[in-house]
């Protein structure tokens, strides 16, 4: 079965802006792409990743804009990734909030996944992306790396310093551009995307997060929330998925997320014969069982980003649920 590779339209958010100021037509563009004005007014609508992928590639084309994924980047702040804010707040060490941060990319993007490795002294920021049927992405992994860069120095600081960011694809501006927005050398035509900063950062508490950002990850809650009304099932179900890389994502939580205390949500909840738990494991599984037909990503990792102890506690929840494991689960699905 062919898949659907989404990403929340988070992804564009200063797009219009950015396109204004080129002088550019950004409902002919979004034509063109197979998107409408409408798709981009809600952060959290899931739109074709290989849209989004086009619609980059086509504005730097028409537009001559050859950093236009750099420029895009530097209009977005921690409201792009949504309840990465939420994320980082729970966080109390630099190394907590980029693993915390790693595992919610992977629901914010359907068609790519993030990897956080230790070498020697270095920490690896690497991209890897698993929808493969568009070659010419250059433009959105720029717009990742410039988003990624943002958001590692919203968590450090001005004493940031990162080491090298690393590109697989040929250079697409020149190298002052480059060296504008990312303050490091890059080099291109590696092994992989990655973005390397030195281990020590790990271990030193968040930079305290300013009023303005606070006040956006309010606004973007409360716009996440109320589009569901009184439909208490559905908003519990999205603010699972928005903090699901959490390991203490909980039903306090998630109340505390919807103004109410632990007991009016477990009332409402089971006004309509649910529980928080069944939920959380809906979810859970849902977004597993999407995770195992469309990619080869590792099932230690999967297990991570649904917010399970370990390994063997997904393993096991995921028999009760499917009958089989998630490998042999994988290999049936992924045959038919």
């Amino acid at each position: 079965m062919k898949q659907d590779y989404l990403i929340r339209s988070a992804s564009l958010l200063g797009f219009n802006r950015l396109v204004s100021e080129l002088g550019g037509d950004t409902q002919g563009l979004l034509a063109q792409c197979d998107l409408q004005p409408q798709d981009l007014s809600n952060p959290d609508n899931m739109i074709a990743f290989a849209s989004m992928i086009n619609l980059l590639e086509l504005a730097s084309t028409e537009l001559n804009c050859q950093d236009f994924g750099l420029r895009l980047a530097a209009k977005q702040g921690l409201e792009m990734l949504g309840a990465v804010g939420l994320i980082i707040q729970a966080s109390h060490t630099v190394g907590e909030a980029l693993v915390n941060a790693q595992r919610y990319m992977m629901l914010h993007s359907h068609g790519e996944y993030w990897v956080l490795r230790k070498f020697e002294q270095s920490i690896l920021i690497e991209r890897y992306q698993i929808y493969q049927d568009i070659s010419h992405a250059k433009q959105y992994k720029e717009l990742s790396f410039g988003v990624c860069a943002g958001l590692v120095k919203t968590l450090i600081g001005k004493t940031l310093k990162l080491d090298r960011l690393e590109f697989a694809h040929t250079a697409i501006s020149d190298s002052h551009v480059y060296r504008k927005y990312f303050e490091c050398p890059v080099v291109f035509n590696q092994e992989n995307d990655r973005l390397i900063i030195h281990s020590s950062y790990l271990t030193q508490p968040l930079q305290r997060i300013s009023d303005q950002d606070k006040k956006q990850i309010k606004s973007y809650l409360e716009i996440l929330i109320s589009q569901f009304g009184d439909d208490i099932e559905r908003k519990v179900k999205t603010l699972i998925l928005q903090t699901m890389g959490l390991h203490d994502t909980n039903i306090d939580l998630v109340a505390t997320m919807l103004n109410m205390n632990r007991r009016t949500l477990q009332r409402r909840l089971a006004k309509q014969g649910l529980t928080f738990k069944k939920l959380l494991a809906d979810v859970r599984m849902s977004t597993a069982c999407w995770h195992l037909q469309s990619s080869q990503l590792d099932i230690t990792l999967l297990s991570e980003v649904l917010g399970y102890s370990d390994v063997s506690a997904f393993s096991k929840a995921f028999k009760q649920f499917a009958g089989i494991s998630p490998l042999k689960w994988r290999k049936s699905a992924q045959a038919s």
